[in-house]
């Protein structure tokens, strides 16, 4: 994946969205797929221990840096983006990835919210295998 590239199309969707967001465009979702495409480079990436490939690594994590804030700044005009924006929490939340029993109480809830939000929206694809499993 090339990272230069993925900054360039994160910081276009951040131009794009802030003087349209009544427009109903996905942005959210846009980011939340670009984020998806990361961790998919990153588990990629992982079995590499060279210098080449933790920089790469570093290069992604940073990137995936970008998506939150810029997901954080936009404001959710719907139940969609508000779905998108909590995805982005549960995906970079790796300690989530445990029984809601053994989280703490404020991930335990917004966990649950993040769930039922999906459920009621239909839209099992921001679920990480995790959760289609649990």
């Amino acid at each position: 994946m090339d990272v230069s590239s993925l900054r360039e199309e994160i910081e276009t969707l951040h131009e794009q969205a802030l003087p349209t967001l009544e427009s109903g465009d996905d942005y959210h979702k846009r980011l939340f797929e670009a984020f998806a495409r990361i961790e998919a480079a990153l588990i990629q990436n992982n079995g590499d221990d060279d210098t080449e490939s933790a920089d790469k690594a570093s290069n992604l994590i940073e990137a995936q840096t970008v998506v939150i804030r810029t997901a954080a700044a936009l404001p959710a005009r719907s139940m969609n983006d508000l779905l998108y924006k909590l995805a982005l929490w549960r995906w970079d939340s790796a300690d989530l990835d445990v029984a809601v029993e053994d989280m703490t109480r404020a991930n335990a809830i917004a966990y649950s919210a993040f769930r039922d939000l999906a459920k009621m929206l239909g839209d099992n694809a921001v679920l990480k295998d995790f959760d289609r499993n649990n």
